[in-house]
């Protein structure tokens, strides 16, 4: 059930990122956008089988927008670099040829 909310509000997110074209409220909405995925975070790494492509998606494209700064651009560096530890951490249940992560 969580899963689902998580995954919902993410898609959301990702549908309005294509309306982020410039201006001054972009710059704005990026930051808000980055403070909910670090309020999500715990949920997005308990979920991050069903949510990591989702979240990679958002920060790929937040990376992406000229109106990104720099400390942004680094939120999101951070962020990613957490996406994938947890998913990293759990890949080996998914794949059988997978390391385990290390200790």
């Amino acid at each position: 059930m969580i899963s689902a909310a998580v995954l919902a509000v993410l898609t959301l997110i990702e549908q309005i990122l294509p309306l982020l074209t410039g201006g001054g409220q972009t710059a704005v909405l990026i930051t808000n956008i980055i403070e909910a995925l670090i309020k999500f975070m715990p949920l997005i790494e308990n979920e991050v089988e069903t949510v990591y492509q989702s979240v990679k998606n958002i920060i790929q494209a937040l990376s992406a927008n000229p109106a990104t700064t720099a400390e942004q651009l680094d939120a999101l560096a951070a962020l990613d670099k957490q996406v994938d530890d947890a998913w990293n951490e759990l890949e080996p249940e998914f794949d059988p040829d997978a390391s385990p992560p290390a200790a």
